[in-house]
């Protein structure tokens, strides 16, 4: 462990003189302790401060405000009096000692010590982390590569089609089903002469499905190919033993790799017929005719594709920059952002409906991810902020409101309520500033950069 020690003097915080002395001590190269000692002056004067404050502003029976008796004040708020001692030498003392270490600080990790007393020093630990020191990677004039935002007639036509599709109706029909159809049908598996029902009784779209839906012949099979590809030329009433070899690597051990057979019994066939492009298919849509419709839909993917293109040109330029250093991280940023991940992980986990009892199930491996990805998010960000501060890139107050109108709206509050969120919680308004900092330097270096377009594939 490194120390040096430093002592500030004659700064004026809070209207008042203030001194203190610091030792540091390097923990790591992201992690300090601040020894801090307060000498026993400082606190008597911080005291009589305090005594003088309560004097003037408390009520005691039989007295006008401040004039009641120092000693009886001292006596009758002892108590509250230790408190605001407490806070208000604890406080300038980190904030003093802070500035004469000049020291990038992250985030306060704790704060140690006896309590504040009178006619003592004043001793407290502070542990911080600091940003790293690294030399930054060159951040201007990265080559990024996108494709155009050309939209093309059939791009617009396949999305027309699929507008048509997400309105189709499903007729029946007597007919044998043709790849596209929908069809009801019953289906039982076996293996070996045993129902897969019984072999893996938790997987019940391997075993057994009376009256189930499926698409003939689709491109992706959620449940046994062999069914979906056998219905094609069945009609209703018919029936139809198909064979399916299960990939070796199948979740399902009892089955990968081995060969079934599936008992399909149809239902029914429904042919998919896309809505007409008539005035009431158009109506749905609030246009007035098929030209406005082509128009809307192509500027619909221009705007799409422009939208790709930038996300796209901030994954390069995030790729560029995290892998051109390697430099230490903060530990409470990992921990913080590796628990905020975590946190995302399992409320998507609760909203899908998958139990809680699977995530403690995976838990090792799911932290071991997160934190992975944490690491990666922090180092971003300590690439940023660097170089935010070497481009003299800062939060306005246009850009703290433009992102209280943007969160008002996607989550429906109104921009006064969070104000007062972050009026009430420093933490939160720390975390946006420092979220809208890192989009704005991350603007910055995509406008630096050298973008190559090259044709949509």
């Amino acid at each position: 462990m490194v120390w040096w020690a430093v002592s500030g003097h004659a700064n004026r915080l809070a209207g008042i003189l203030f001194t203190v002395n610091i030792a540091i001590e390097e923990v790591s190269p992201t992690r300090k302790t601040l020894v801090v000692t307060v000498p026993a002056a400082e606190v008597a004067t911080e005291e009589k401060s305090v005594v003088g404050e309560f004097t003037q502003s408390v009520r005691l029976p039989g007295f006008r405000p401040g004039k009641a008796p120092v000693d009886m004040v001292k006596r009758r708020y002892a108590r509250e009096i230790k408190e605001e001692l407490q806070r208000k030498v604890t406080g300038k003392a980190y904030e003093h000692a802070v500035k004469e270490a000049k020291l990038e600080i992250f985030a306060a990790v704790s704060m140690d010590g006896d309590p504040v007393a009178s006619g003592k020093d004043a001793v407290l630990k502070i542990t911080v982390d600091v940003q790293p020191e690294f030399a930054l990677p060159e951040y201007k004039g990265l080559p990024i590569f996108v494709p155009a935002h050309d939209v093309t007639d059939a791009d617009v036509e396949a999305s027309i089609t699929e507008l048509r599709n997400q309105r189709a109706d499903y007729v029946t029909v007597e007919r044998t089903a043709a790849k596209g159809d929908f069809v009801r049908l019953n289906y039982t598996g076996t293996l070996d002469g045993k129902p897969i029902a019984e072999i893996a009784p938790d997987r019940t779209i391997y075993g057994t499905q009376t009256g189930t839906w499926e698409e003939a012949g689709a491109t992706e099979a959620p449940g046994v190919r062999a069914v979906v590809d056998g219905v094609i030329g069945l009609k209703a009433n018919d029936k139809k033993d198909v064979t399916q070899t299960f990939a070796k690597d199948l979740d399902i051990p009892a089955l990968a790799g081995q060969t079934a057979t599936y008992a399909l019994e149809v239902l029914e066939v429904r042919e998919k017929r896309p809505a007409a492009l008539d005035d009431a298919f158009l109506k749905s849509l609030q246009c007035d005719s098929a030209e406005q419709l082509h128009t809307r839909v192509r500027d619909d993917l221009k705007s799409r594709k422009q939208q790709e293109s930038a996300s796209a040109s901030r994954e390069q330029v995030v790729k560029a920059l995290t892998s051109a250093v390697d430099i230490p991280l903060p530990e409470s940023a990992i921990e913080s952002e590796t628990q905020n991940l975590l946190r995302d992980h399992l409320e998507r986990l609760m909203r899908a409906g998958v139990p809680e009892a699977e995530f403690e199930k995976n838990k090792d491996e799911l932290f071991k991810g997160a934190r992975a990805a944490a690491s990666s998010r922090v180092k971003l960000l300590m690439i940023l902020l660097k170089i935010a501060a070497k481009e003299s890139l800062k939060v306005e107050n246009e850009d703290l409101n433009r992102r209280i109108m943007q969160e008002a709206m996607m989550t429906r509050q109104r921009p006064e309520q969070i104000i007062k969120l972050l009026q009430e919680d420093r933490g939160m308004l720390v975390q946006l500033q420092r979220a809208i900092l890192h989009a704005k330097t991350l603007d910055f270096i995509v406008q630096q950069a050298k973008v190559t377009s090259a044709p949509a594939a």
